[in-house]
């Protein structure tokens, strides 16, 4: 097993990576002479509006047209993007960003301070149909926004036009956490303001936008699952490429078009990877996972309440092996979500080795019903994760659980989520090796969280950790919060990835990010060689 390393960040919740299969038809971004290169997504994508719940084949595409204020680094560390600095006040409540100067819209209208206040305004409030409510739900006045009593939140200020300040009802020293990733990408107010707020996140304009701040703008849909990009006239650098094409693969397919040169960028599944590394013309590469792959369960389905059957659970996989033998050592088996740093990870956890016995156990104890199906769901793409889910479904029926593994295409997936009606659905993302901050994202009651789960005394932990800056103080608090996750289990952490990746030799300034949603991070430095 790869021995895990620490990134220096502090970073936040989790987008949620879906994938699903089948390729489209290769692009002519690899033309002798050209200056186009034409690169993976290992989920499709369907529209470029940030309100949404990112999936990865959005979250990859919008990073080509929009920007944020801060993101996520190949390090791992904070990114300074449409902000080039920001600090917190003394006593944890406001945040100040000050923004990069002469910094245009493509289409030349100024980017400045109101253009961040009136996107953020957007993310609080649920008319929009943003995603992002949870997140922003401690700045002054969002709860009047999500109330539908007011508009705007008092605590989103520009006090000029390349400052932002966002002022919290309480504390909260770790508020960077939530800003960071899933990135909240800024919107232009000149386009999006005329347009209606209610059910703002579907309108159609998001499915070609005609404004864009990022280094490559949306050109057209070459097919339902292909986009093409252009160089953004504005950009405040030069830009190395004439054309970006960005087309949804499965693993096999991307990696099969890499070797043939069809493609320039490809992730690569970990049961590939000691043969990929090898190809000649190939560059291969490779950094420590900062996220975590995971079973999510809909708590309020009630099918796995019980405390002991989502214990047997975890004492029925096998998740050494899972490691060892699907991802051949690239990756590395924890006890909890958040598994680092050091000090927010206590030494006395409850290790989940595979015990066939104990789980039997605890299922008898629990009175569960062996007849009853539990689903273990998937979109269809990494073969890494399907292979994962094939094993786990074997495991959990040699404990006595009537385990099937059910395919969904992204529609179906939505439609499961919005219905509240998933019982093991398997997910890889976060940030969750620095600031265990990056936890309320995903666990606080009513933050409208993937999984709909609430421990009051769990919550109660997690808002007091972002409520001092003092770490001995936030080590206990974390303690105690983590050994509830461990015991209750709100998630299931089946083991931390690498992150894995391949490109042509041609395609030159690729740095490989830890958050394999975060791909195209540096793509205004990409030339070809």
């Amino acid at each position: 097993m790869k021995k895990r390393m620490y990134l220096a960040l502090v970073a936040g919740a989790a987008a949620l990576s879906l994938a699903a299969c089948t390729a489209p038809a290769s692009s002519p971004s690899t033309d002798s002479g050209s200056k186009d290169v034409s690169i993976q997504l290992y989920a499709p994508p369907s529209t470029f509006s940030p309100l949404i719940a990112q999936t990865g084949g959005n979250q990859l595409i919008q990073t080509l047209n929009w920007d944020s204020l801060i993101g996520i680094d190949d390090q791992g560390a904070f990114q300074p993007r449409l902000a080039e600095s920001w600090e917190v006040s003394a006593d944890g409540t406001v945040w100040t960003f000050h923004l990069k100067e002469g910094l245009t819209w493509s289409d030349g209208e100024p980017f400045t301070a109101d253009d961040v206040v009136y996107t953020f305004n957007l993310y609080a409030n649920p008319k929009s149909g943003s995603s992002s409510v949870g997140i922003l739900s401690d700045v002054v006045g969002a709860d009047a926004v999500a109330a539908g009593t007011a508009d705007t939140a008092s605590g989103f200020a520009a006090p000029d036009e390349n400052t932002f300040t966002m002022t919290l009802a309480a504390p909260n020293a770790a508020k960077l956490v939530s800003l960071a990733e899933p990135q909240l990408f800024i919107l232009p107010e000149h386009v999006y303001s005329s347009m209606p707020l209610d059910g703002l996140s579907t309108n159609p304009a998001f499915r070609e936008p005609e404004v864009g701040i990022g280094p490559y703008l949306f050109s057209k849909w070459v097919t339902d699952d292909q986009v093409e990009f252009v160089p953004n006239p504005t950009y405040p650098t030069p830009l190395g490429l004439d054309h970006v094409f960005a087309k949804f693969m499965a693993t096999d397919a991307s990696e099969a078009q890499l070797q043939t040169g069809e493609i320039d960028f490809s992730q690569v599944a970990a049961a590939d990877a000691s043969r990929i590394k090898d190809l000649p013309g190939i560059d291969f590469h490779n950094v420590p996972g900062i996220g975590i792959m995971a079973l999510h369960n809909a708590f309020d389905s009630g099918k796995l309440a019980d405390s002991r059957v989502r214990q047997a659970i975890m004492y029925g996989i096998d998740r050494e092996a899972i490691v060892d033998q699907v991802l051949d050592g690239y990756g590395e088996v924890v006890d909890t979500i958040q598994h680092g740093p050091d000090w927010a990870v206590p030494d006395d956890l409850v290790h989940y080795t595979r015990d066939v016995d104990k789980a039997k156990q605890l299922l008898a104890d629990a009175g569960w019903d062996p007849s009853t199906e539990v689903r273990l769901e998937i979109v269809p793409g990494p073969k890494d994760r399907e292979q994962v889910l094939t094993i786990i479904a074997g495991q959990l029926q040699e404990i006595g659980m009537n385990a099937v593994v059910k395919q969904y295409d992204q529609a179906g997936l939505a439609d499961a989520i919005k219905n509240r009606d998933f019982d093991l659905l398997i997910s890889g993302y976060g940030v969750f090796t620095a600031d265990p901050a990056a936890l309320n994202g995903i666990l606080l009651c009513g933050n409208g969280n993937l999984s709909g789960y609430c421990n009051e005394d769990l919550d109660k932990a997690l808002k007091a950790g972002i409520a001092t800056t003092d770490q001995d103080e936030r080590a206990a608090i974390y303690a105690d919060a983590q050994k509830i996750m461990n015991e209750d289990l709100p998630i299931f952490p089946i083991y931390v990835p690498e992150t894995l990746a391949a490109t042509t030799e041609r395609l030159q300034g690729f740095k490989l990010n830890p958050l394999p949603t975060n791909a195209f991070w540096n793509a205004s430095e990409w030339t070809l060689g």
